[in-house]
């Protein structure tokens, strides 16, 4: 099959970051490829960010402060490596059925899109596994958290309430911008691979991008990279809590991301009408 998605250099530099992140002791390797998934490769360095989060932290007794902050450092960059490898391997998905749609005969389209489908699911089936995980590791973090800097808890839930600014993204890769949120639609700009802009979503899976007066659009909302709000540096309590808000903020653009990638029409599988 032929490959789609991300340029060599953007997939090397995903690829490298998935071997450079150390699996918990005791976990199998994770397969090769599947040479028939043209978005294999992105696959396994999903799973890959993925693997740290299938055990709960381990500890002899209760963390300090500075052990608890050096533990939120590594958990947020873990999150990060996996937020990159979830929209790299949906923005490959999305490619995949265009490529199918523009190659593909009339007579075995169907097919092809159901065949792709079934790929997209077991990736969402993937994500909604790891999601899993990530929540029950995070209580264990969120409650060594509140006995270390009491109020932290109710601080953060207040601070997210009151947090009604529409998220950040980051282009993951060069996007198209249209006139409506339709992928056949006129396009009316371009934006750059990490462009920011705002996102609010939209209808059919797309998202109204704003990044300034000539960018905006309408766009895919899984070409994007959600980004969690930035928080000050701070030290001692202050900081652990920076870390905290931040890990939740990464928990979250996560969450929200599987969340719009499963509903329905978001990858454009249904048969043209």
């Amino acid at each position: 099959m032929r490959h789609v998605g991300l340029t060599g250099a953007a997939l090397g530099m995903l690829l490298a970051l998935g071997a450079c992140a150390t699996p918990p002791a005791g976990t199998p390797p994770t397969a090769a490829a599947d040479p028939q998934d043209s978005c294999g490769p992105q696959v396994v360095v999903f799973v890959n960010a993925g693997d740290l989060f299938g055990s709960p932290p381990r500890r002899s007794g209760p963390p300090s402060a500075a052990e608890l902050e050096a533990e939120l450092e590594r958990e947020n960059a873990a999150l990060e490596r996996l937020q990159i490898a979830f929209d790299a391997l949906l923005y490959c998905r999305w490619t995949e059925v265009r490529v199918i749609r523009a190659e593909t005969p009339p007579a075995a389209l169907p097919a092809r899109l159901q065949e792709a489908q079934r790929r997209m699911q077991r990736d969402l089936d993937q994500a909604e596994r790891t999601r899993a995980a990530i929540t029950a590791r995070a209580a264990r973090i969120d409650q060594s958290v509140e006995a270390v800097a009491p109020g932290t808890r109710a601080a953060l839930a207040a601070r997210r309430a009151a947090d009604a600014a529409l998220p950040r993204a980051v282009a993951s890769a060069p996007v198209p911008l249209r006139v409506r949120p339709e992928a056949d639609a006129p396009i009316v700009g371009r934006l750059i691979a990490g462009a920011e802009v705002s996102l609010r979503p939209a209808a059919g899976g797309f998202a109204y991008a704003d990044g300034g007066p000539a960018l905006r659009g309408y766009a895919p909302g899984n070409a994007f990279t959600l980004q969690p709000a930035a928080t000050p540096a701070a030290t001692g309590a202050s900081r652990l809590r920076s870390l905290a808000a931040t890990n939740i903020a990464r928990r979250d653009a996560f969450a929200q991301s599987l969340e719009l990638a499963g509903r329905p029409g978001a990858g454009g599988f249904e048969p043209a009408t």
